[in-house]
């Protein structure tokens, strides 16, 4: 529970790109699921900002650009004029703020969503992930789907792929104890380490591994 401090979203952003309120989010999980590097759960504010709708493709491609570095990756943000999301501002896009809930003073059960789509199942028009059944896995597609794909998964503010297809970098160092910091306006990461946060699972991988709160690195 707690105020929200909820901003405007940005009044305009360039072509491809959604805008994501400012304001306050629910930001880790503690449920069964979550590994240690996503405890404490805690309140967050962010700016409001600009995310592109679609995962990164090659001009003329609709396959996600994929095997970059996580310099080349923000190479290529920057030759845009734009950057890599913070760590808080990829959940804050996938799960939605304390806007989401029925009353907009409080961070409510509804708020934190498990998945950008809520807190259903993973299914293979939801999101391109490898599925687990009684004969062992199966995978939705043999490699990832195009960057429109899966727009039924979409996440609360219109963002597609924000779980499964291919895993997404963020801007910040991986640090598996930063949630404890108690970090609480417009959080980064450590100012090094030695790799980078990776955020929402793949084509490749189960369902845990696109829950919004979940965290991995390169």
């Amino acid at each position: 529970k707690g105020l929200t401090d909820a901003t405007p979203a940005p009044a305009e952003c360039p072509d491809g790109m959604l805008p994501v309120p400012g304001g306050r989010f629910v930001m880790g999980q503690s449920g069964s699921e979550a590994g240690t590097d996503e405890r404490t759960v805690h309140l967050v504010r962010v700016d409001g900002f600009c995310m592109d709708r679609l995962e990164a493709a090659r001009e003329g491609e609709t396959a996600p650009w994929v095997g970059l570095s996580h310099d080349e990756a923000q190479a290529a943000c920057e030759s845009r004029g734009a950057r890599l999301p913070t760590e808080a501002e990829w959940e804050k896009a996938a799960r939605g703020g304390c806007e989401i809930g029925g009353d907009p003073l409080q961070c409510a059960d509804d708020d934190l969503r498990v998945y950008p789509w809520g807190s259903a199942q993973p299914t293979c028009e939801l999101a391109n992930h490898s599925m687990v059944g009684p004969g062992g896995p199966k995978r939705c597609t043999s490699e990832p789907g195009p960057v429109d794909g899966s727009a039924q998964g979409a996440g609360p503010y219109g963002h597609i792929n924000l779980a499964g297809n291919v895993w997404e970098y963020v801007l910040d160092f991986y640090h598996p104890g930063i949630y404890r910091s108690g970090r609480p306006d417009n959080p980064g990461g450590p100012e090094s380490g030695e790799a980078h946060v990776l955020r929402g699972g793949a084509w490749d991988t189960f369902s845990t591994n696109m829950r919004v709160s979940n965290r991995f690195t390169d």
